[in-house]
């Protein structure tokens, strides 16, 4: 039975592989969060330059707990992508609406 690590001991995470048709991504530049009581699903969709036509590219479903670990991830990396390089939104979010870690 494996022992807890001791204090001071590194944990290793599991060894995570991408399959090579896998590595270079996918482009979205649309994505729609749908829920039940139990999941998530998170679409992540290219439309075309005519807005006319989209395509999910990708799809992932999760529990709510994958989703609060995620925001509390994306929250941390866009507050030092800003200070690195400033919003893109410019001071105020989308519609003149604040960003996501402003009162």
């Amino acid at each position: 039975m494996p022992q807890p690590p001791q204090p001071g001991e590194a944990q290793q995470g599991p060894n995570i592989v991408i399959p090579p048709e896998e590595f270079a991504g996918r482009w979205a530049n649309v994505a729609q969060l749908q829920r039940t009581p139990h999941e998530f699903t998170l679409d992540f969709i290219r439309v075309g330059p005519q807005g006319q036509f989209g395509t999910v590219v990708a799809r992932v479903n999760f529990s709510p707990l994958l989703l609060y670990q995620l925001v509390d991830l994306l929250n941390a990396h866009w507050r030092a992508y800003t200070e690195e390089a400033g919003s893109p939104l410019g001071d105020e979010g989308p519609e003149g609406q604040e960003g996501p870690d402003d009162g």
